[in-house]
């Protein structure tokens, strides 16, 4: 049954590359709308019968007022852009530019739109326009750091954080960026140095410590344990860490911190990567074969197709001599895959290798 063991990897994706990249430009656009109407467009909702959240009525006022207002034009488009609505606030940064070109602060909130919307050279444009208006501007320098470090021109990236500790020697954020530069170049200690000093700079550094997991859990070194918790302690419904750490426990052979984790998770997720790994361990390394049962049935009801889970459940039956229920789902499995091999050979062996 070592087979099935294998197929551990067949879990909740946590892309330790890109967890954060992104993250000054797309994380600010994802702050909670007070109000709960759809935001629609500047020119709709002028014309609109819609009832106006009050905070864009408050702006639409002012402007009414003051019409060359470059300052309202900005508030208003950082409203939008923090309510997903970007052209209309690329509309009103247009109008701000217009009216005044002259203020650093103008370019972050339009490369912030430009990239949201994957146009990238434009933001950088805008970036390099605010430094040079403000050569000790922290925020556009990590910006730029950030839009290099996704496009994989990691010299470039890092060059910038340096410009900005320069400036600011306690830039939580800087040390992180610079720690996820190191490693998409795969110098793991140089990043998980870095990523210490985002956290020495900020305890409460979520992507910080869930990045220090990753990288130490990569290493099978127990510190990851810490980082996980110390993300948990943070945000203790996260998905992702309890995640992490069920299986980092779960390669480790801790079979019974896995499954604490484990339970822990499908108390407020319930999902089927999750009953998988249950199913396995309760399978090959805890033999009960009734509680593997559940968890991998589980997991089908919670996708029909996922024939991994089917081919657990089958093995499973096969172990407790339920030859019927075992034929069934290993058939399943062909049903969703005709070139499934490991159900194949087991159909095989149970009819004696014929």
């Amino acid at each position: 049954m070592t087979f099935l063991f294998n197929f551990v990897g067949m879990k909740i994706k946590i892309n330790i590359r890109l967890v954060a990249i992104a993250s000054l430009f797309i994380l600010a656009s994802c702050g909670e709308n007070s109000k709960k109407e759809e935001v629609k467009t500047a020119d709709s909702l002028r014309t609109s019968t819609v009832k106006i959240p009050e905070e864009l009525k408050a702006i639409n006022e002012q402007l009414d007022a003051n019409p060359n207002s470059a300052d309202l034009y900005h508030q208003r488009a950082k409203y939008y852009y923090k309510n997903k609505d970007f052209k209309s606030g690329l509309d009103d940064m247009m109008k701000v530019m217009q009216i005044d070109s002259s203020k650093a602060e103008y370019y972050l909130t339009l490369s912030d739109l430009y990239f949201v919307i994957n146009k990238t050279g434009n933001a950088k444009a805008a970036l390099e326009k605010c430094i040079k208006l403000d050569e000790k501007n922290v925020d556009g320098m990590l910006k730029l750091a950030e839009l290099y470090l996704y496009v994989r021109k990691n010299e470039k990236s890092i060059e910038y954080i340096n410009m900005a500790l320069k400036i600011d020697k306690y830039n939580s954020k800087a040390y992180f960026m610079k720690g996820m530069n190191y490693k998409d170049i795969k110098d793991t200690a140089k990043a998980i140095s870095s990523m210490q000093t985002a956290v020495e700079q900020d305890q409460q550094y979520y992507n910080a410590y869930m990045q220090l997991g990753l990288l130490t859990a990569a290493q099978k070194n127990a510190l990851a344990i810490q980082y996980y918790k110390n993300a948990i302690r943070i945000k203790p419904k996260s998905i992702e860490t309890w995640y992490a750490l069920g299986k980092f426990y779960q390669d480790m052979e801790d079979w019974n911190n896995a499954i604490a984790c484990y339970t822990t998770l499908l108390q407020f997720d319930n999902n089927k990567f999750t009953n998988y790994n249950m199913g396995v361990i309760y399978l090959e390394k805890m033999k009960k074969p009734d509680l593997a049962i559940n968890h991998f049935s589980e997991a089908i009801k919670l996708d029909p197709t996922y024939i991994e889970s089917f081919f657990g459940r089958g093995l499973t039956y096969q172990s407790i001599h339920n030859i019927k229920l075992a034929s069934e789902d290993y058939q399943a499995c062909l049903s969703l895959n005709p070139n499934y091999e490991p159900a194949q050979l087991a159909l095989k062996q149970l009819k004696g290798g014929k």
